[in-house]
This record gives structure tokens, C-alpha cells and sequence, in this order.
């Protein structure tokens, strides 16, 4: 079995610990608990015919002043930056965050994910979209269990490269 580490990271509120609850143990709560420090998951799943054991890190949130401290990264072979569609001052300067995050992690590959898509119509998704300063990996929605699978999926498959 091939034991991966992951990070999921982003400010404050975006729905981290929601999308690797729903990934998880398939739950939802609309409860806010926010995490402190970090939290560590763990899902045996098989991607490419190999069994897997992905080792989640949820990263506690930031404001766009705080870093994350860089022995979080150590042995990560993949990382997700979560933003909340439905607050622009969680993904305007994404680009400027996920460079800070690739210099400080030495990762190729961060995915952006857009959650809380419930939160919104597909016109404004696309607006966001067009707007983002980066391309946009999955909108999913930990509510609905909205491509939460395949965000994680496609973690996997980058963990792999």
C-alpha cells in the first residue's frame, strides 16, 4: 500500500474541513467548529489499480497576512488551495497565494478548488471563473457532495506524478 500526504489550505471558513468530511465519512454539518492548527484524515481508496492511503492534512485557516509554517509541507506529495465562491477576498489574489505556496512546499502542481457552489448560480460560477486569476481545477459543493470526489481524485493522481 502506497501511504500519500496531502494538504488542504486556504483562509479561513472556505469549507476545508467540510470537503474532507464529506470525502471521509460522507457527513455534512452546517455547524462552524474551525480547526486549530491542523487535523489529520485518513481514506484508503484505488486509484490506478494500486490500494492508496491518503494521509489528509487540514491546514487550520488564514487571514491573507498569515503564512502557513512550512514543516506542514514536509513529505507532501500533494496540496488543494480551497476558496469559497461566494467570497471574492478568498480567491482575488490566489495567484500571488499558490506561488507563495509552491516556493515553500517545492510542489509543481497546487489544485484550486472553488467551494460552496450551492451558494450560487452557474452564471455566476462562470463569471468567477472568467475572473479567477487562475484556471479553476473543481467547484464542488461539500453541501450537496458536489465533485467532491473527483476534487480529491485529481489530488490523488497529482500525488502520483
Amino acid at each position: 500500500m502506497i501511504a500519500k500526504k496531502v494538504l488542504l489550505v486556504g483562509n479561513f471558513g472556505v469549507g476545508k474541513t467540510s470537503l474532507i468530511r464529506r470525502f471521509v465519512l460522507n457527513e455534512f454539518s452546517e455547524d462552524y467548529i474551525s480547526t486549530i492548527g491542523v487535523r489529520v484524515s485518513t481514506k484508503i481508496l484505488n486509484v490506478e489499480e494500486e490500494e492508496m492511503k491518503l494521509l489528509i492534512w487540514d491546514v487550520a485557516g488564514t487571514s491573507d497576512d498569515e503564512k502557513i509554517p512550512k514543516a506542514y509541507f514536509l513529505g507532501a506529495s500533494a496540496a488543494m488551495y480551497v476558496f469559497d465562491l461566494n467570497r471574492e477576498e478568498t480567491y482575488i489574489n490566489v495567484d500571488a497565494k499558490i506561488q507563495e505556496l509552491k516556493d515553500i512546499s517545492g510542489l509543481d502542481t497546487i489544485l484550486l478548488v472553488g467551494n460552496k457552489k450551492d451558494l450560487l448560480s452557474e452564471e455566476r460560477i462562470e463569471e468567477i471563473r472568467a475572473t479567477c486569476p487562475l484556471p479553476i481545477n473543481a467547484i464542488t459543493s461539500a453541501k450537496d457532495n458536489d465533485s467532491v470526489e473527483e476534487a480529491f481524485r485529481e489530488i490523488v493522481v497529482q500525488s502520483l506524478k
